[in-house]
């Protein structure tokens, strides 16, 4: 055995440190909370402010654009078109007119601390100052050439894609389709599962976008083809296990994997089949195989069919 050759007069003071040292971090006031404000925060594209707390920028704030970065009002227009001719008579030389930097000359502005962590143009007229060469503007003009490269950054999309790669305000109409043809299709095609007044009664009401709708019916949820229609088993559809001794148990699947199957009787009574080598065997039918077969069929080359039986959908309200 070892044994500590260290005197106890030091081991002591080692100990009074140590704990000196606990009770001045025990004293330490709180960071102050982050100022609140400015696009992102004061404290930066992080949100953090100048004790390194989050702030209300990146790491919490989303704006209506789903561009954190950016969640308070930009400037008037007035101001913004002051700063859009300001910009392309003193910055475009350098930081090109979609601000994404001249080779050599500028940098991209769309990636610029600076831009981002600017709330009024503080940071960028501070930054003109120190240009090569000088840009003077008087202050009112720095803040409208700022406010305007405010303006363009907040049109970038998410994940920092560039401004105009994600378009906002549009407006995409599914229903292009011929509602006649659709009943049509649906009456030759459809009707022998579903009915709107069974199990599709009332179908365009569920959904407040018609490509929610659309996306609904074709992949066989939210009513038409969920469930195998006006039938429809259980949770995994109806299934057959097949005995050693040939004898047949028909029940809706309730599980299925390598070791075991459990069916779900007539009777509502639940059935448990251990499964070895392959014995018993399951046979399953698939709930939506006659809807997989009716999509794989509509297919054509401006998808008429899919576009009519939308459009007829979109009546049953």
């Amino acid at each position: 055995m070892f044994r500590s050759k260290l005197p106890m007069k030091a081991a002591v003071s080692l100990a009074a440190i140590a704990t000196g040292c606990i009770l001045l971090m025990a004293q330490e006031p709180a960071p102050a909370p982050a100022a609140p404000g400015g696009r992102g925060a004061a404290g930066g594209r992080g949100g953090r402010g100048a004790s390194g707390a989050a702030g209300p920028g990146r790491a919490t704030g989303r704006g209506r654009d789903g561009f954190s970065q950016f969640i308070r009002p930009l400037a008037s227009q007035d101001v913004l078109l002051r700063g859009k001719t300001l910009y392309e008579a003193n910055c475009v030389g350098c930081h090109a007119a979609d601000m994404r930097g001249v080779p050599g000359k500028g940098n991209n502005l769309l990636r610029s601390p600076v831009a981002m962590d600017d709330e009024h143009g503080e940071l960028i007229i501070a930054n003109l100052a120190k240009h090569n060469p000088p840009v003077t503007l008087v202050e009112a003009d720095g803040v409208a050439a700022s406010e305007y490269i405010h303006s363009v950054l907040a049109t970038m999309g998410a994940q920092g894609s560039p401004p105009g790669r994600n378009p906002v305000g549009l407006h995409l109409n599914v229903l292009v389709g011929d509602p006649q043809a659709g009943k049509a299709y649906f009456d030759a095609h459809c009707a022998a599962c579903h009915s709107i007044t069974g199990d599709l009664k009332g179908f365009a009401s569920k959904f407040g976008d018609d490509r929610d709708l659309q996306n609904a019916w074709v992949a066989g949820s939210g009513g038409a083809g969920a469930g195998g229609g006006r039938g429809g088993g259980g949770r995994g559809g109806k299934a057959t296990v097949t005995l050693a001794n040939g004898q047949k148990i028909d029940g809706s699947l309730v599980r299925e994997d390598d070791f075991i199957v459990i069916l779900r009787l007539a009777d509502g009574t639940r059935r448990v089949f251990p499964i070895e080598n392959g014995v018993p065997k399951v046979e399953v039918v698939d709930p939506q195989a006659a809807h997989k077969k009716m999509v794989v069929e509509l297919d054509d080359p401006q998808n008429k069919n899919m576009h009519d039986v939308t459009a007829y959908l979109a009546t049953l309200k």
